[in-house]
């Protein structure tokens, strides 16, 4: 698969959840979380050969565009030169810790990166490593958040799923989809 294909069919899937995303981002920040993902890949699934992920970065703006564009750098770089996932998604989530001040357990996209990106670290299968995403996703329910707007809602969001952990495990479930066909 290309990177084209992936933007392509992320857009597609990313669209279909935006509704759901901003709803989930409503219970814990500004409710545009889907609009913003969907905008940012509206433009990167029409961009030239190696700067889709530059592309969603300037369309979607603000932190997550910034956020969001490290990990899909790094499946862009995957996909068109066949750079290592494992180790690209290792730097993402590095340069996401570094950058958001975050790490895992703090209720953030980082809670699904980096069981992944573990996963994958330790030659697990891509199957396994999103499990290990989902699994991290869902346990930002419980989670009291400890950066982002989150942070200020009442009970730091607990009770309610983190979006970015939603849309990390999306774009790794449309790339295992992807990969496969």
């Amino acid at each position: 698969m290309s990177a084209e294909g992936f933007f392509r069919v992320l857009h597609e899937a990313a669209g279909s959840r935006m509704q759901e995303l901003n709803a989930l981002d409503a219970a814990v920040g500004d409710g545009d979380h889907g609009t913003t993902l969907v905008r940012g890949l509206t433009r990167a699934a029409t961009a030239a050969d190696g700067k889709r992920a530059k592309a969603f970065m300037r369309a979607s703006g603000g932190a997550s565009g910034t956020l969001f564009g490290l990990v899909l750098h790094e499946i862009e770089r995957h996909l068109d030169d066949g750079d290592d996932l494992a180790k690209g998604l290792e730097r993402a989530c590095a340069r996401i810790c570094d950058l958001g001040e975050v790490r895992p357990g703090d209720k953030s996209l980082v809670d699904s990166l980096a069981p992944a990106a573990g996963a994958l670290a330790d030659e697990k299968s891509f199957a396994e490593a999103v499990s290990a995403a989902e699994a991290g996703r869902d346990a930002t329910r419980d989670m009291r958040a400890k950066c982002g707007r989150a942070q200020h809602v009442e009970g730091g969001g607990v009770g309610h799923l983190d979006p970015g952990a939603v849309s990390l495990v999306l774009i790794l479930e449309t790339l295992a989809r992807e990969s496969v066909s």
